[in-house]
């Protein structure tokens, strides 16, 4: 999807981080977005994308709310085949595949050429394209590397996987850091700048067990 957003001729997040003349009042950016989607559930039993949530799978609520947001379809990253085609979602599967989250933030940013890269994990149905829509709006107007997402109940818990990134100069940072050995998300991010957004925990729980889906339907 391309983003139009409206800027200030004298805005600083316009000249400095866009690199565009202060003179420029519209400024059109890119956004791709991914659901994470690999990794088990001991605790769940069985694949979360394929939940369901009343009648509609679990991921697909997730891809729902992105592409209210972004305009944009979004695509898995690290879903197996058969996943894939149940949700017509496509899978990304890249070089580091099942090694956790920050290997697939790198590997969905690796796959695209948009400026901006939004990321859900496949078991947070609850949050919203409004949600989303307030995490690009702090991206705009903080000037951050990446916007990420908080709960109200619990502000010291960042959820890393609910975020916004800026493509560069977030990839070669991420990419160097994992290289160097680093495997959590948290510990790679020292030398971005990061912004962090609050909302209401029931919008952000994600599901961890079977008996936390309401409305449980057939398809």
């Amino acid at each position: 999807m391309t983003i139009r957003r409206l800027i200030d001729a004298n805005n600083s997040y316009c000249s400095s981080i866009l690199h565009t003349p202060s003179s420029i009042s519209c400024v059109t950016e890119s956004c791709s977005c991914f659901i994470l989607a690999g990794g088990k559930s001991t605790r769940f039993g069985k694949n979360k994308s394929l939940a369901l949530l009343g009648d509609q799978y679990m991921a697909s609520v997730v891809a729902n709310n992105l592409q209210s947001a972004f305009g944009s379809t979004a695509k898995l990253v690290g879903a197996d085949e058969k996943t894939s085609i149940q949700l017509g979602l496509e899978s990304v599967i890249g070089a580091r595949e099942s090694n956790g989250p920050l290997a697939a933030i790198i590997d969905a940013m690796e796959s695209t050429t948009s400026s901006l890269v939004a990321f859900a994990p496949n078991d947070t149905p609850f949050f919203s394209a409004d949600n989303f829509a307030a995490l690009l709006k702090k991206m705009g107007e903080s000037g951050s590397d990446a916007v990420v997402v908080v709960g109200d109940s619990s502000a010291s818990r960042t959820h890393w996987l609910l975020s916004i990134w800026r493509k560069e100069p977030c990839l070669s940072i991420l990419r160097n850091e994992y290289e160097r050995g680093v495997r959590s998300v948290h510990g790679a991010v020292s030398d971005l700048k990061i912004s962090k957004v609050e909302f209401d925990a029931a919008s952000v729980r994600n599901i961890n067990t079977v008996s936390e889906l309401p409305n449980q339907g057939t398809i």
